[in-house]
């Protein structure tokens, strides 16, 4: 029987079950998505979520401009007391061997517009996840607006 750790299975519950061995693009995919909402749980720090979360998962958003739901990996809520859960902060977590480029942030952008009034307090903040790092213009942005987070495998195994 395989140990599964608690806490990693509280935060998603379906990407959880899948063993850690295979090295599929798809199991390498899921486990940089783990990894990140584990992250975000239990490590990241307040300033950078924009508040304490108490719930981490993926979700998909629908969007009547582009006439289907959009998958997002990383969903940082918080639950209020009586009014339901408030989105703290939006993100992805990229596993592909190129290094990301702004149009995930553009994406990103376009997703957080999407999200009902009624579950913000203030803007998400957006996350970007990458394994393999980022082009020069997401740090551009990073650099310039309090709302963009770059996580790199350093950082991500670092903490802040």
């Amino acid at each position: 029987m395989r140990y599964r750790h608690p806490r990693l299975t509280a935060c998603v519950p379906s990407a959880s079950a899948v063993p850690l061995q295979r090295t599929s693009n798809d199991q390498v995919r899921t486990q940089n998505e783990v990894l990140t909402h584990y992250r975000c749980l239990w490590h990241a720090a307040p300033e950078t979520l924009g508040g304490r979360p108490s719930l981490v998962q993926p979700t998909t958003v629908a969007c009547a401009q582009h006439r289907q739901g959009h998958e997002l990996d990383i969903v940082v809520s918080r639950k209020r007391p009586g009014q339901g859960t408030v989105v703290l902060a939006i993100g992805e977590a990229k596993s592909t061997v190129a290094a990301v480029g702004v149009r995930e942030l553009e994406r990103l952008e376009h997703l957080r517009d999407l999200i009902p009034s009624d579950r913000v307090e203030t803007p998400p903040r957006l996350l970007l996840f990458s394994r393999s790092g980022f082009t020069t213009d997401p740090y551009t942005a990073a650099t310039t607006r309090p709302d963009v987070d770059l996580i790199d495998l350093a950082r991500l195994y670092q903490g802040s």
